[in-house]
C-alpha cells in the first residue's frame, strides 16, 4: 500500500510539472544541420511563430549579429516536431556557439553525432541564446525542460569566454561575445544545480564550464606559461591522474600518460575544494580533465571527437556509460 501511495504521488507531481509548463520543445529539422535543433515554443505561439521570433530577436541584438558576420542564418519555416516524452535515455544536446554548427560543416558535430550514434545515443543542437524573446520565467522553464529531457549536454569548443564572467581585465582573450556566453553560463548552472544527467565540457565548453562553476582561466598559455608544450595545434602526452570514478584511467599507459590533441591557447587555473577534481595535467602544468566529484560531468581540455582514433571514440563512450549511471530512473523502471 505505501508503496502504491508513493507511485501516485509521483504521478501526482509529474502530472502538475506538465501542467504548469509554460513552453514545449520542438525538434526543428534544417536539411542543412547536422542534428535537430531544439526550439522552445510558448502555449500561446506556433512553432512557426516561434522560429520567427528566435530569428526576429537575433536579428536585433549587434552582439550576436556580429558573431554572425552581419547575415541571418537561413532557417526555414518548416520542418517542426514536437520532441517526444520517451527515449529521453537516448538524447544528447549539443550546445552551438558559433554560426557553422547549424551546417553540414561542423565537423564537431558530425563526429559527435557518429560516435554518440554507435552508443545508440541521437543528438540534437541547441541553437545560439535559444531562450531569444523569452522572459526570464521562461527561460527558466526552458532550461528545467532541458535538464529533464537530455540526460547529456555537450558544451563544445570555440571562442574565448568573456573575461567579466570570472571578474578579470581582458588582456588576450579573443572573440568573446558576452551575451552569448551569459546565456551559456546561465545554462549550465541550472543544468549542474538539478543534477538530472551528466554534463560533458570540450576545450571552450571545458573552460565556460569551470567559469560557470567559480574557476578562473589562464587567458594565454604562451604568455603565462611559456611554450614548452605546444598547447596550439599539435599532440602532446598528458598525465592522468587517480579520481573517484577514474575515468580516464582505462585508456592511460603503465606510466598513467596518454597522448591527446591540443587546440587551444586558454585553459582552466584548477583549485582545491571546488566542484571538480583534477583529472590530467600536461608536463607544463596546464589542466588537461577534470571530473565532478558527484560523477554527473567531465571536463577535457583536449577534443575527443576530432582525434579521428580508437581513443577519442572510447573516451566518449566511456562517458556515454557514465551518463548512464548516473541518470535517474524513471518510475516505470522503480516499480
Amino acid at each position: 500500500m505505501k508503496r502504491l501511495f508513493l507511485f501516485l504521488v509521483l504521478i501526482f507531481q509529474g502530472a502538475s510539472a506538465v501542467a504548469a509548463e509554460t513552453l514545449r520543445l520542438f525538434e526543428w529539422h534544417v536539411s542543412e544541420a547536422m542534428a535537430p535543433l531544439i526550439l522552445p515554443v510558448r502555449q500561446s505561439e506556433t512553432p512557426e511563430q516561434a522560429a520567427q521570433r528566435y530569428l526576429n530577436n537575433l536579428g536585433k541584438n549587434p552582439e550576436l549579429m556580429e558573431l554572425f558576420e552581419g547575415r541571418l542564418p537561413a532557417l526555414p519555416m518548416s520542418g517542426f516536431k514536437a520532441l517526444s516524452q520517451d527515449d529521453r535515455e537516448s538524447r544528447a544536446l549539443l550546445i552551438a556557439n558559433l554560426p557553422k554548427d547549424y551546417t553540414r560543416n561542423s565537423l564537431r558535430v558530425q563526429n559527435f553525432k557518429r560516435i554518440f550514434q554507435q552508443s545508440r545515443q541521437a543528438s540534437y543542437i541547441l541553437p545560439i541564446n535559444a531562450n531569444l524573446g523569452l522572459s526570464q520565467e521562461e527561460t527558466r522553464e526552458l532550461f528545467k525542460q532541458i535538464a529533464e529531457k537530455f540526460p547529456m549536454m555537450v558544451a563544445m569548443g570555440g571562442d574565448d569566454v568573456d573575461t567579466h564572467l570570472y571578474k578579470k581585465e581582458n588582456f588576450h582573450s579573443r572573440n568573446t561575445i558576452p551575451a552569448r556566453d551569459q546565456f551559456e553560463v546561465a545554462l549550465i548552472k541550472s543544468y549542474v544545480v538539478q543534477e538530472k544527467g551528466f554534463l560533458l565540457g570540450v576545450c571552450r565548453g571545458s573552460q565556460i564550464t569551470s567559469v560557470a562553476l567559480g574557476y578562473q582561466l589562464i587567458q594565454d598559455i604562451p604568455f603565462h606559461i611559456g611554450d614548452k608544450v605546444a598547447h596550439g595545434n599539435d599532440w602532446h602526452p598528458i598525465e592522468v591522474v587517480e579520481t573517484k570514478y577514474n575515468l580516464l584511467k582505462p585508456f592511460a599507459d603503465g606510466n598513467m600518460k596518454m597522448t591527446v590533441n591540443s587546440l587551444h591557447h586558454q585553459s582552466v587555473i584548477f583549485k582545491e575544494g571546488g566542484m571538480l577534481q583534477i583529472a590530467a595535467r600536461s608536463h607544463d602544468g596546464i589542466t588537461e580533465a577534470t571530473e565532478f566529484k558527484n560523477g554527473r560531468g567531465m571536463l577535457l581540455q583536449f577534443h575527443p571527437e576530432l582525434m579521428n582514433n580508437e581513443l577519442g571514440s572510447k573516451i566518449l563512450w566511456t562517458l556515454v556509460r557514465q551518463k548512464n549511471r548516473v541518470m535517474p530512473a524513471r518510475c516505470s523502471k522503480i516499480f
